[in-house]
């Protein structure tokens, strides 16, 4: 077994083993056992990056329907995830929850995640999206907020049928295909023909299916109500990470399986996800314009930004494709760490909704530094991370002559521009008349995590020229003319 392989294998299995050790073995101190396999892991990824750069990507068939590959997009995205949980893992160790099945929960949606994106079979991201509903549901109702249940349920019932939509379509692609490796499909559907009714059937299925999991609109209301009646660490990982996961797996099937060759002959198809996507990225931004509540305005504007990832894609340029990626990858970090800031003003001053987030700047500058930093990321501005995927994305649309692409990735930057400034401008220029139950209240890791948030998604963007260096081999070759 190649040391890729072993790693590959080692990051997905390491979480589970912290989660037996803390059902099996210590329930005093779940936090620290969840730390130590998180650490573990993220160590792990680092040498699976190194390896992957070093001897190039690596495949590893382990049964029928259980496959794993790590290229440049897939650890790239993994070290996003584990960036993520390590970080809002920090901020839990005061601000909680604090429960045995909390981190049991946390790991297990970690190992999902690291399945989903390192999944080389159709079959076996399946199975790990059941992981994912599974753990995610979990972590939703560790909080004892009224509705909490009803909002977990409706999140499993919805997302359990995004994924059986999704299985159908792996299912009617294996009995046309005799396979569900990814590479397989790739070349067998295009001897079927890509026109054919049972493969378009067959990627509908698949992107609905992974649709209802990313949450756009109107397939978007159980993000709303999983955003608000989770507690902020939940919320950080579902706007952070739950959908960029879906997203990925879309990616997959889109580039790996049914390849551009699929898009260039249903142009139909290809329209209509892209008009999709942009009606995602409008509607998501004007309710996250209406929205009074932090935590109500950070849910729609999730819903626009995963709209604008997809639009993205479905450019099917290199410079779109980068974009997409280096949104996604920006959004993860940018989403997550204003879900921990929103929970930081939470805890301090008891304050959600912008009337009451008045003069916090004169009492806390440095949560309110990030806020600022990731509210500039978040609308778009240069030379953050988001700034830079909005300008790829636009860039990449115009080369294909979708003007209306470009054009909506400006509306996108001006609406959010227009919720963010009435926040801002009470965060800095507004007058302290709440509560203030003092700078103890909250630890310096907690402030660590997100200024750290805000530095990074400015070296990102700084940095773009070197990700887009690393990025480009992998996404040449998801673009590239397909075989056959």
């Amino acid at each position: 077994m190649s040391l890729a392989v072993g790693s590959m294998l080692a990051v997905i299995i390491l979480p589970v083993v912290g989660a037996l050790a803390i059902t099996l073995e210590d329930r005093e101190r779940p936090w620290l056992l969840a730390t130590g396999a998180l650490s573990l892991t993220a160590v792990l990824t680092g040498a699976l990056a190194t390896i992957m750069i070093l001897d190039g990507p690596a495949t590893y068939r382990v049964a029928p329907g259980l496959a794993f590959r790590s290229d440049t997009l897939s650890v790239t995205i993994g070290l996003l995830d584990i960036v993520l949980t390590l970080g809002i893992l920090a901020y839990t160790r005061t601000a909680g929850p604090h429960s045995e099945r909390f981190y049991v929960a946390y790991l297990l949606f970690t190992t999902a995640v690291f399945g989903v994106v390192l999944s080389g079979d159709l079959v076996g991201t399946f199975l790990f999206l059941l992981l994912l509903i599974w753990a995610t549901g979990r972590l939703v109702e560790c909080t004892e907020k009224a509705g909490v249940a009803s909002a977990a349920r409706g999140y499993r019932r919805t997302a359990t049928l995004g994924a059986l939509l999704y299985l159908a379509g792996v299912v009617t692609a294996a009995w046309l295909a005799g396979s569900t490796n990814a590479d397989r499909l790739g070349v067998r559907l295009a001897t079927v023909g890509h026109t054919d009714s049972l493969v378009v059937t067959s990627f509908v299925l698949m992107s609905v299916g992974l649709a209802l999991l990313v949450a756009l609109i109107p397939l978007h209301g159980w993000l709303v109500e999983t955003h608000a009646r989770a507690t902020d660490p939940v919320s950080a990982l579902i706007s952070g990470v739950l959908p960029a996961a879906a997203v990925y797996a879309f990616l997959r099937v889109l580039f790996d399986v049914f390849t551009i060759d699929f898009l260039a002959v249903n142009p139909g198809i290809t329209s209509g996800i892209i008009y999709g996507a942009l009606v995602s990225l409008l509607i998501g931004n004007l309710l996250a314009y209406a929205q009074r509540d932090i935590k109500g305005m950070l849910a729609y504007s999730t819903i626009s930004q995963f709209g604008l990832v997809v639009a993205g894609l479905l450019v099917a340029t290199e410079t779109a494709v980068f974009g997409s990626v280096i949104q996604l990858f920006g959004h993860g970090i940018v989403k997550g760490a204003f879900c921990l800031v929103a929970g930081i003003i939470a805890i301090r001053f008891d304050a959600r909704t912008i009337d009451e987030f008045g003069g916090l700047a004169d009492r806390a500058p440095l949560v309110a530094g990030a806020f600022a930093g990731l509210a500039v990321a978040m609308i778009g501005l240069p030379p953050t991370v988001g700034f830079v995927g909005k300008w790829y994305i636009a860039v990449g649309a115009l080369e294909q002559g979708l003007w209306i692409v470009a054009a909506f990735v400006v509306i996108s930057t001006l609406l959010t521009l227009g919720y963010m400034i009435p926040f801002l401008d009470r965060v800095y220029f507004g007058t302290f008349d709440g509560t203030d139950h003092g700078p103890q209240t909250v630890t310096r890791a907690m402030v660590l995590a997100v200024v750290l948030a805000a530095v990074l998604s400015l070296a990102i963007g700084l940095g773009s020229v070197t990700f887009e260096s690393l990025l480009r081999e992998a996404i040449e070759q998801l673009v590239a003319a397909p075989v056959g």
